[in-house]
């Protein structure tokens, strides 16, 4: 007799009956129908972002836009606006509202805290992945939450504790 064994993956098959718009009868199907090739990649980048290390700050790369001297001048302006709070200034350059990755979709799904709680914890998943892949001795915390930072809604952000 064989043993079956079905380890589900982060995002819940019945989320997809949440789903204001379905594109199939199920998560994949839906998956392979909806986007492009391109809008697949897009999708994998923002998982799987690219991270730039500030001398000892962490920041997702495409919300720290400043590179070479620039970056370390926009570090001291950062410092001086936020008293030398390393964890502030990571909170606060990481954060992003999560209704922001949607800009112009306004679709009741928006609405739909069941689907963005899903959407914050597949990030947490897979930016700490990532993080523990390249940065494999610091402790870095992917948040969740109300409002971080200024930001609308539920929002993310990154720090290292």
């Amino acid at each position: 007799m064989e043993k079956v064994n079905l380890y589900t993956g982060i995002v819940k098959n019945e989320i997809f009956k949440s789903f204001y718009e379905q594109n199939g009868v199920s998560l994949f199907n839906h998956a392979s129908n909806s986007p492009s090739i391109e809008d697949f990649l897009s999708i994998a980048y923002v998982l799987c972002p690219d991270i730039i290390v500030v001398e000892d700050y962490i920041f997702l790369g495409d919300l720290f836009e400043e590179r070479g001297e620039d970056a370390i001048e926009e570090i001291r302006r950062l410092e001086k606006q936020f008293n030398y709070c390393k964890r502030d200034i990571e909170r606060y350059v990481n954060s992003r509202s999560l209704g922001d990755f949607f800009f112009g979709k306004d679709t009741p799904s928006m609405n739909n805290d069941i689907l963005l709680k899903q959407f914050g914890d597949v990030l947490i998943y897979n930016w700490t992945r990532r993080l523990k892949e390249i940065l494999p001795s610091r402790n870095i915390r992917i948040e969740v939450n109300q409002e971080i930072m200024g930001e609308l809604g539920l929002s993310i952000t990154m720090y290292e504790e």
